[in-house]
């Protein structure tokens, strides 16, 4: 009897084992990525007609810069009327030395990013995303875009980069704000 109650003991324990090991299979995603840090936006513009013809405005935190350094108080874009432009918009983490290169962060997080822009003030000017990311179809990213100046004019352009992890579909509106920051536009 000892004999069948051993054999039974033991196809007791290896079924507790059995199941107490066996997990239920859940699926497991990564975390969702979190906002980018950064200090500095700066928009490089260069004129399609005229590579000489180079214009940078750059806002670092609360201090503005404006290059060439016509304005130390405000962030201003100076472009040629009548002209077309490529212009990359530039992200910086500058607490690190060397300042961090968060661009190629948002690049390589491209399908939950998007650049807005909104021209107000009567800027004669009109702004065209030219990169995509690799959601299927491609959404705009905004990181190289093409403005186009009409008449002499002034405004301001404002630059927001939403950050929208599983929620971009080519619209503003979705996600939240890694940066928001408004540039005097002079169109001569």
């Amino acid at each position: 009897m000892q004999k069948g109650m051993g054999l039974t003991l033991t196809a007791g324990f290896i079924m507790l084992c059995f199941y107490a090991c066996k997990k239920d299979e859940k699926t497991v995603s990564p975390p969702l990525p979190g906002n980018e840090f950064l200090t500095t936006v700066r928009l490089v513009a260069v004129n399609t007609a005229d590579a000489s013809d180079v214009q940078v405005a750059t806002i670092t935190d609360t201090t503005i810069i404006s290059h060439p350094p016509d304005s130390i108080d405000h962030p201003v874009l100076t472009l040629h009327a009548g002209s077309t432009y490529n212009v990359s918009v530039r992200f910086l983490d500058e607490t690190k030395t060397p300042a961090g290169n968060v661009t190629d962060d948002i690049y390589d997080r491209r399908n939950y990013h998007l650049l807005c822009f909104d021209i107000s003030g009567g800027a004669n000017l009109s702004v065209t995303r030219t990169d995509l990311d690799t959601n299927n179809p491609p959404l705009p990213i905004g990181l190289q875009d093409k403005f186009t100046t009409g008449a002499a004019s002034t405004g301001k352009l404002n630059v927001q980069l939403r950050h929208q992890p599983n929620a971009k579909n080519g619209s503003c509106d979705p996600g939240s704000s890694d940066a928001d920051v408004d540039f005097n536009i002079v169109i001569q």
